[in-house]
């Protein structure tokens, strides 16, 4: 008994070094990331970015499921529109039996013209194409041989191998922000996971939305996992938090998402990228230990998530800054949500 872990009420995960040269580090990350207490390891995906995001999420996700024994590894998200049912169906049952049964798929339709362009995909559609391979994919996982009506993906009695672990499939979380997204969350996903751009009343205001598709479908909130992803800066002094949340936080949102109107942040709410104390309010975690535990603490009292995904790694930041992080929110944080 004495080697057990206490129970939580909240479970924490993190999204690690994303600079893809770094592989090694990131790694490491992982291993202390589940010797500190950690329940998950995230990455997202994007094409074309330096020093940011993955193209190749689940790639890196082989290599942390041989190094790990108790971490869930997921996606936070994978960009389903750029590939092909079938291929994810494959490599994610794959994963599960690598990592025997710990995947989650997180996936969103995309938004970057420039990445559909370069895959040869169209934006326009995608929504429905989606769907259908949402659909495709679940009967891939759970079905001994597949016939699938579609123009896009026909299939005659085709059995998926390997077969996925978990029963009857590993779960699929949903991503995005608009009013058919959070819709296709409550009916075709296992939970919406919203990403760490929007503010405390655009989070509530999305998640009112998604509550109450779940009530036609006759789900209670609490029935599902309730993630939140969240851009997170510690250290020990709130000084040192300070600091790298301006030199790294503060131009990693000013760069993306200053140019143009993303639906979440900068000119399509007028708030202004360029200044920390505007950008910050009800949206990052930045502190010292104690502090990170009040503002954790003031998300789930608002918002009620039951698992917490820490972003720690911006663009040009060493990858120690990151392990650093790890070891002060397993020491730190963590014990103070154990219940």
């Amino acid at each position: 008994m004495g080697d057990q872990k206490p129970l939580r009420s909240m479970k924490f995960g993190l999204i690690p070094v994303e600079n893809s040269r770094h592989f090694a580090e990131s790694l490491r990350q992982v291993e202390l990331a589940e010797e500190h207490g950690f329940d998950s390891v995230w990455l997202e995906e994007h094409h074309g970015t330096s020093g940011h995001y993955h193209p190749s999420p689940f790639i890196y996700l082989a290599g942390y499921a041989t190094r790990t024994k108790r971490l869930v590894l997921g996606t936070d998200i994978a960009i389903l529109p750029l590939y092909h049912p079938v291929r994810v169906a494959e490599d994610v049952a794959q994963l599960d039996v690598m990592s025997n049964g710990r995947i989650i798929l997180g996936v969103a339709i995309g938004y970057r013209p420039e990445e559909f362009a370069a895959f040869q995909t169209p934006l326009d559609g995608r929504g429905a194409q989606f769907v259908e391979m949402l659909k495709l994919i679940k009967q891939l996982w759970s079905e001994e041989k597949v016939a699938f009506e579609s123009e896009r993906y026909p299939l005659k009695e085709f059995t998926l191998e390997p077969r996925p672990v978990q029963r009857p499939r590993p779960p699929i979380w949903l991503g995005g922000w608009g009013k058919l997204a959070l819709k296709r969350a409550a009916v075709l996903g296992d939970a919406w996971v919203p990403g760490p751009t929007a503010n405390l009343a655009k989070l509530k205001g999305a998640q009112e939305q998604y509550h109450a598709h779940l009530a036609e479908l006759g789900i209670h909130p609490n029935d599902r996992d309730r993630p939140l992803t969240r851009d997170v800066i510690i250290a020990e002094k709130q000084a040192q938090a300070e600091e790298l949340a301006e030199r790294f936080l503060l131009p990693a949102y000013r760069d993306e998402y200053s140019s143009w109107d993303h639906p979440l942040i900068g000119t399509a709410d007028a708030t202004a990228t360029d200044r920390l104390a505007e950008l910050r309010r009800e949206r990052f975690i930045i502190g010292d230990p104690a502090q990170v535990i009040e503002q954790i603490t003031f998300f789930e009292e608002q918002f009620g998530m039951n698992q917490l995904i820490c972003r720690l790694h911006f663009p040009g930041m060493p990858p120690e800054v990151v392990t650093e992080s790890i070891r002060l929110i397993g020491q730190e944080v963590i014990p103070a949500f154990s219940e």
